[in-house]
């Protein structure tokens, strides 16, 4: 039954942790051991210290896990609650504007106090920066557009490229008002690319 309750509550394949677990009658040590137990048998995957995850089993074998959703957990976003972006050439790869995978994921995140600190998860290597301005829900997209653009070489820009990042625009309705809010934050790098580049003309009012 508590196998049954986890993956109902948290599905195959997504990263959970152990604070976020209420079974009814279940202490905290009989949580542990029956996680402890499912991972045993190999139901359960701990992925690292407190963080886990429930492996697809199929009759051709076991689905594959992208850790990738641990990152976006621990700095993104958890559930609705979004305190980070990518940022960097890894922002670029990710909105398919290069095509090179980069060696480091560049991350702006709410639970980073310092300027930069590198972190290794699984395979990956991250880069954490403190955020220029408190990142949530409402404000994030537009954070995320502003750092590509304060990121981007504008030589490097062609048609499709500029249509990929005017598709971002119109998919997250990024405004000229939020922009004009929230550029102060950003070196003026960020509004000189805005306008050579022209993507400020795929901007709404």
């Amino acid at each position: 039954m508590f196998y049954e309750y986890l993956v109902k509550t948290f599905r195959y394949d997504n990263p959970f942790t152990f604070s976020e677990i209420v079974y009814p009658s279940y202490s905290r040590f009989q949580i542990s051991r029956g996680l402890r137990k499912l991972c045993e048998e190999k139901k359960i995957v701990r992925f690292e210290k407190g963080m886990y995850y429930i492996p697809n089993i199929r009759k051709h074998g076991i689905s594959i896990f992208r850790p990738i959703k641990v990152v976006e957990k621990k700095f993104i976003k958890d559930g609705e609650h979004v305190f980070g972006y990518y940022s960097g050439k890894y922002l670029q790869y990710e909105l398919g504007i290069s095509k090179l995978k980069p060696a480091i994921i560049e991350i702006y995140t709410n639970v980073e106090s310092r300027d930069l600190h590198k972190v290794s998860l699984g395979n990956y290597q991250i880069s954490l920066r403190k955020p220029r301005i408190k990142i949530d829900q409402f404000n994030a997209k537009v954070l995320c557009f502003l750092e590509l653009m304060n990121g981007i070489e504008i030589e490097t820009l062609d048609e499709y490229k500029r249509k990929l990042i005017a598709d971002y625009i119109n998919e997250n309705r990024i405004t000229q008002r939020q922009i004009t809010k929230y550029i102060p934050y950003f070196p003026d790098k960020t509004c000189r690319n805005l306008i050579e580049s022209e993507v400020i003309y795929s901007v709404t009012q």
